[in-house]
Parts: structure tokens; sequence; C-alpha cells
């Protein structure tokens, strides 16, 4: 081996490299570098919800992942965690697998039976609509850039079979929606933060803080598909709107760019959980005009919505993604009600969670996932 240069791997044989070095290495030195997939899927009546992620953090020598069962207020998490080198290709850890079936059609998502949490699954995800880019999320904290993420996401259904307590049931693609993303680059909230640095520095967010991030796949009568998506972090003034991304994706694979949204929602005050209300969606049209459409949005099941903080976004029993956890990581636990209000007293990213939603615009239907987090009084938030 030469000493500046990395281990040949498998991707290597193609011509697809873009810097002076081998796949086992990336073009940036930050500790933060991610390349994540992630996924939600749920039943179309919100019985069951599914939830899978993996992440290789190729500057920590690290790949770890999560998955996760909910079922109303209960929600069974397994995570793990290995030392990335010398199966820096395989994108497995523990019980956990992610496959390549055919490229933005087909994936596999896999988590075998094993010894934190008696849920397993085996589940093939089909494309419903294209992949679509969001904007690439860019961020600065005290001079550095701490996230410069690119993502694309992707709306479709899911096969195969999930086993919860014994208990298998068979996943109909006709009874089942879900989304997916991959995104890769420098982002926030990897690791824990050096200890040397001074107060504040790691870039946390203030008192006031409002940030949603939807997408969906909606169905015309004409059988032609289309989803809105955007994402948004806002924050009292002066900082005001910090980053926004928004589209409405067609099925043709046609990106229309969102001047300005204004998610005019209601959320549960006991744990701040999405109820419904209206997305208010302002384009460019002809000339100097401008074209006005509001979706209405539901909350499918009250009591749904899989937390992704057991996930390891954020803080969760001294753990986060990317951190170092063991040559060969496995743990989980079962939260029997996650709406619990002790849950969001203790910590406010417990708010954040993939909630199951239905959709529509006139006579068009269908289903969508939100996350979100409001800190502070916003004329966009109603609590009830």
């Amino acid at each position: 081996m030469v000493p500046t240069i990395s281990p040949l791997t498998a991707a290597d044989e193609h011509l697809n490299h873009q810097i002076a070095n081998t796949f086992a290495t990336v073009g940036e030195a930050d500790h933060s570098w991610t390349e994540k997939v992630w996924f939600t899927l749920a039943r179309k009546d919100a019985q069951l919800q599914a939830s899978f992620g993996l992440g290789k953090y190729t500057n920590r020598n690290i790949i770890d992942g999560f998955a996760g069962i909910a079922r109303g207020t209960e929600q069974r998490t397994i995570r793990a965690s290995r030392i990335l080198r010398p199966g820096i290709q395989d994108m497995a850890v523990g019980p956990l697998r992610y496959e390549v079936i055919e490229p933005f059609r087909k994936l596999r998502i896999v988590a075998a039976k094993n010894d934190a949490q008696p849920i397993s699954f085996d589940l093939i995800w089909t494309d419903r609509l294209p992949a679509f880019f969001e904007g690439r999320d860019v961020a600065m904290a005290n001079g550095r850039n701490s996230s410069n993420v690119v993502r694309y996401h992707q709306a479709g259904t899911v096969s195969g079979w999930i086993e919860v307590d014994g208990e298998r049931h068979t996943v109909d693609p006709d009874e089942w929606y879900g989304f997916r993303d991959h995104s890769w680059g420098i982002r926030e909230h990897v690791g824990t933060d050096p200890a040397d640095l001074p107060p504040h520095a790691s870039g946390k967010i203030d008192r006031d803080y409002h940030f949603n991030w939807l997408v969906s796949q909606l169905t015309r009568p004409d059988g032609s598909r289309y989803e809105l998506a955007y994402y948004f972090r806002e924050f009292r003034a002066p900082r005001g709107l910090e980053w926004f991304t928004g589209y409405i994706n067609e099925d043709s694979g046609e990106q229309s760019p969102i001047l300005q949204v204004y998610p005019e929602l209601s959320y549960r005050k006991s744990d701040q959980a999405v109820m419904g209300g209206k997305i208010h969606v302002l384009q460019r049209g002809d000339g100097r005009n401008t074209i006005e459409r509001t979706f209405e949005v539901e909350a499918i099941n009250p009591e749904m919505g899989f937390r992704l903080n057991p996930g390891m976004y954020g803080p969760w029993k001294g753990q986060i993604h990317g951190a170092f956890k063991g040559e060969d990581f496995l743990d989980g636990e079962c939260v029997e009600d996650v709406n619990h209000p002790d849950k969001f007293a203790a910590n406010r990213r417990w708010e954040i969670r993939d909630r199951p939603l239905r959709i529509s615009e006139g006579d068009n239907h269908g289903y969508a996932n939100i996350e979100s987090l409001v800190i502070g009084d916003w004329p966009a938030a109603t609590f009830i």
C-alpha cells in the first residue's frame, strides 16, 4: 500500500473517481462528514409504521444505524454501530442491512432478528415518483461551515413483512406508502462537540425556533402523480428565515420552485404533534404574476409518529449518531407512551417525529410526512 493512497475497494473498478484517491476516502477532512439513508414507511390507516436509517462517517471510521416499529403510542427501536474499516463497502451494521436492487427504483431494507428488541422486517421499497433534489443545505456556526449537505428524497410504496413480538404482518404495497432520502456532506450534530470550544460554539438552536420538513405524494383524478416538498429553518430577528427550499415536483421529473410557503398548522399542545391545517404555497406565474396554491393536511392517527431521538438524531441516553460506541454495538428499548408530556418536557427534540398525514389539493389526494419543531410563539403555529 502507498502511504498517501487509501486501499482499493470494488467501487474503484468503475470510472467514477472525483478526487485523487480511492473510494475509501472522501474529499473533506471534517469529522462531521456523513453519508446517510433514511426511510419512513406507514400503513395508509397509520396503524403501523416502520423506520430505518444507516449512516456512514468515513472520517470517524464509524457506521451506525437504527430501525424501529411504531404502533399507536408504543415505539420499539434498535440501534447498532461498528467500526467502519475494513468493511467500508458493507452497507450493513449488526442486524441492519441496506441493499440497492435497482437504483432509484427498488431498494431493500432489513432488520434481522436480534437480541435488543423483538422486532424484525424484510422490506422492498419501490418508487412512485422520481428522486428529487432539495436545495443545498448550507449553514455557518461561529465562522465554521457547519453544514454543507446535498440531499434527494423520493416517494414510493413498500412490500414484504414486519414481525413484532412474534406476530408477522404482511406489508401490502396497496395499503402502504413511504418516503426515503439519501444525503451526504458536512452536517450538524454528528458525534459530540469538542470539549475545548468556547461556549455556544457548536451552533445550538436559539430559544425561539421554527422548523418544518415535509414530503408528500399526491394523485390526480387522471392518475398522474406529483408532490409538494419543502424545508425551512426560522429564527427570531435579526436572523429571521435562515434557510428555505421548496418545490412542486411532477412525475415527469419537472421541478417548479416555490417562492414562499406559509404552513398554517395546528399542534397538539401537550406534545406539539401536528394535527392538521393548510399549507399556502406561492409560485412564480407569467410576467409579474404569482400563483397561490393551498394544500390541506390532517393527521391520519393522532397518536402515531415515529420519534427520531431514539434513532440517535440528537442526544439520547448518552448516544448520538456518528459517535464511537464500541467495535460492535447493539441496543434498543420499548417506549410505551411516546406522547406522554414528561417525554416532551425532558427533551425538546422529542417533538421531532415522522408524522403520517393525509394531504389534498382540490380533487387531488395523497399522503405526506412532516417533521417539525416549534419553540416559542409563531403566527403560523396554533396550539390546541
